[in-house]
């Protein structure tokens, strides 16, 4: 009687650490703040792109990662998304840099360019109470051309703050609402925005 005990003990073991292992593995990678973007695919080597956010062809995985980490809410019928974690030349956006983001006019109902705490994707707080600029807000040229300035420091036009503590990584949200039906035509190959790092 007490071997069968054993065994029986011992086979509960395994199934609770095998149990307790595979869940701290799988909230390890749904609350992890890069997992959310690894569907996502490069579009010109800044931005990245994914159509499964808010689509019915998104896993369920997907969705928890959405649902956990992303600031990523509409459908895809509704929205469109880009992420930049990295500036056109490759390297990563780091809080310490000024950044100047430029772009031209979207052929949609109304864009948003929003900054997210790489470690939190929450807001980053500042005196401004400002974390984005959209196709409504930001000043633009005559031809419809635009440019935002992304720096820990107040910048003449458009700023968007980054973290005031040197050396933090931050995301550059692009939310594309409504397309036209000439930009959903050519997704994801639109006009993006370049993100020239200007100083560090």
């Amino acid at each position: 009687m007490l071997k069968y005990a054993i065994i029986v003990l011992g086979a509960l073991g395994v199934i609770a650490a095998t149990f307790f292992a595979a869940r701290a593995l799988t909230v390890k990678s749904l609350t992890n703040q890069t997992s959310v973007f690894e569907a996502f695919e490069e579009v010109d080597g800044t931005w990245l792109y994914s159509d499964k956010i808010g689509a019915a062809a998104a896993s369920n995985v997907e969705r928890a990662r959405v649902a956990i980490n992303g600031p990523l809410g509409l459908s895809a019928k509704e929205a469109v998304y880009f992420v930049a974690l990295k500036d056109s030349q490759g390297d990563p956006l780091r809080s310490h840099c000024t950044y100047r983001v430029s772009g031209q006019r979207i052929d949609t109902r109304w864009w948003s360019l929003t900054l997210y705490d790489s470690l939190t994707q929450h807001y980053v707080p500042n005196a401004e109470n400002r974390s984005s600029w959209n196709s409504v807000s930001v000043p633009r040229s005559d031809l419809g051309d635009w440019e935002v300035n992304v720096a820990p420091t107040p910048q003449s036009g458009a700023w968007l703050p980054s973290q005031t503590t040197p050396d933090q990584s931050f995301d550059l949200m692009l939310r594309v609402y409504n397309p036209s039906a000439a930009t959903r035509a050519i997704l994801p190959n639109i006009d993006l925005p370049d993100v020239e790092r200007v100083s560090c």
